[in-house]
């Protein structure tokens, strides 16, 4: 055989057997490309997403990664090449569906109003009785509720010194935890402040009218100061012309020195019009 049919023959052996078929495999490039757009969708809005988080909004932050990933999901599905089928579905179940049954309808339950009253003596009372168990059992404290008020009685030695208007260390301490349970149940406050009949035996003070006056304003102040509303909270002084018992002795005297904050059970803006109107 010549050397010219050999190269034939060899020619022939490296061509392939048969061309493919037309169409074959060109659209496949297209399933790559969509997914790397969708990657480099999702590249730039993962970028986005940091500088939202670099702001501060981690709302934002959160919705769009979610739709980054979401995204991301729908990529991996496949992609339909082609006509797409189109015809009469089997077996009716796939059209139709269970019907959604309807949400509910919101109830908005209406707010409980607080037994303000209640609450207050009763928060007044365990805070008496479990911190200052003591200054109750010697009548230094002590609390008791009628049809109209709930009443807080302090004596003067345990807010004052003899004489003073001034309120010792102890008595702040004591109208801090006060004011805290009086900002929780809001109530048009009073606070009375009453001496015995022993005149007054300072320079700084006039009379016991001055005393009893300047007592119940320096609680005020230090309620007011701790928070209360100063539209709901004022002093009142008697003096000594609202004894608790007959001024026969130090001990009935020391009984008539005191400080009564006289809380009201019944609902006002403000304390003037409680009174006046």
């Amino acid at each position: 055989m010549s050397s010219g049919a050999s190269r034939g023959n060899r020619r022939r052996r490296g061509q392939p057997d048969s061309a493919p078929p037309e169409g074959q495999g060109k659209d496949r490039w297209i399933l790559s490309y969509a997914d790397f757009i969708t990657l480099l969708f999702a590249f730039f809005v993962a970028l986005y997403s940091l500088s939202l988080k670099n702001a501060g909004d981690s709302k934002k932050l959160t919705e769009t990664l979610n739709g980054v990933f979401d995204a991301v999901q729908l990529s991996v599905k496949p992609i339909n090449i082609g006509e797409p089928v189109i015809g009469e579905p089997q077996t009716d179940d796939a059209v139709e569906a269970p019907p959604i049954p309807p949400a509910a309808p919101l109830v908005e339950e209406e707010p409980v109003a607080a037994d303000v009253p209640s609450n207050v003596f009763t928060m007044l009372n365990q805070v008496i009785e479990s911190q200052y168990q003591g200054l109750q059992a010697s009548g230094q404290i002590a609390i008791t509720e009628s049809a109209n008020w709930v009443n807080l009685e302090l004596k003067s030695n345990l807010l004052f010194g003899s004489g003073e208007y001034e309120l010792s260390n102890e008595a702040v301490a004591l109208l801090m935890q006060i004011a805290v349970i009086l900002q929780r149940y809001p109530s048009v406050v009073l606070v009375e402040g009453d001496t015995d009949d022993l005149p007054v035996s300072s320079d700084r003070l006039i009379s016991n009218w001055h005393l009893s006056s300047l007592r119940s304003a320096s609680v005020v102040e230090e309620l007011v100061y701790r928070g209360m509303d100063p539209n709901t909270v004022a002093p009142i002084g008697f003096s000594s012309t609202n004894p608790k018992v007959r001024n026969t002795n130090e001990y009935s005297r020391q009984q008539n020195r005191r400080v009564v904050l006289r809380i009201s059970k019944q609902e006002a803006v403000n304390l003037h019009d409680y009174l006046f109107n």
